[in-house]
């Protein structure tokens, strides 16, 4: 599988989602040309990376997956300080499908440690059930803070970094708390007055996630880990990748 054939799949996967999103019963209509470039790229580059080693390839469905709607989901926000239910949907639906993929594939590459599997798939549900669950805490004490829908995109994201390790849920949230402050102050500096309608804790919150489960590492912890060494290559993952 080449780079440019996974980066053009993302491509018609994004330009899908806009149509979806501007289809919706609450439409948000977002330029589906600049979605259908950034996903394409971020595919490619996923593809490049696997084929090169930077992945294994079981793991490869779960950042497949949450690249892409992340696209969508940021200009949707940016542009209308919501996130549309269709796309967070759709994101949960296709994250928890990528994490059962792998939990299949990597079972299957080392059968002799069947709970490999197993443990992906339980870390999944947990991550997205925990995380939703913390987001909706933030929401229920400060409303301002976060809005219901960044809520439900905490099931699909939580999901998935989640299946990376624990500490990969903490290393995203931190990154998106991160960016949000960092993009309130700069906002705050450019308008040299105070904080009017504020800034989108969606985009924060997608880019955490996508950084942990394209850069896992270490993360992809005890219970992979165990299939990994199974099949004893070394390198991210240490399972061997599939070919270019």
């Amino acid at each position: 599988m080449s780079a440019i054939a996974v980066g053009l799949a993302g491509a018609a996967v994004a330009a899908a989602a806009c149509r979806l999103s501007a289809r919706a019963a609450r439409p948000a209509v977002v330029p589906a040309g600049r979605c259908a470039v950034v996903t394409a790229g971020c595919w490619a580059w996923l593809g490049w990376r696997w084929s090169a080693g930077g992945l294994p390839g079981w793991w490869l469905p779960v950042p497949l997956a949450v690249f892409a709607v992340a696209a969508p989901l940021a200009l949707a926000d940016l542009r209308y300080r919501r996130l549309p239910d269709v796309l967070t949907a759709a994101l949960a639906v296709l994250v928890g499908v990528a994490v059962v993929v792998s939990a299949v594939a990597v079972g299957s590459e080392a059968v002799s440690t069947g709970t490999a599997g197993t443990g992906l798939v339980v870390r999944g549900v947990a991550g997205a059930v925990a995380f939703a669950g913390v987001h909706a805490l933030v929401r229920a004490v400060s409303p301002r803070s976060l809005g219901a829908g960044d809520v439900k995109l905490a099931v699909g994201l939580g999901g998935g970094a989640a299946a990376v390790g624990w500490p990969a849920l903490v290393v995203s949230a931190g990154v998106a708390s991160l960016v949000t402050l960092v993009g309130a102050g700069i906002v705050r500096w450019a308008t040299r007055g105070p904080p009017g309608r504020g800034v989108p804790h969606g985009p924060g919150m997608l880019l955490g996630a996508c950084l942990v489960v394209a850069f896992p590492g270490a993360g992809l912890d005890v219970v992979a880990g165990q299939a990994a060494r199974a099949v004893a290559v070394p390198g991210m993952g240490g399972v061997t990748p599939g070919p270019g």
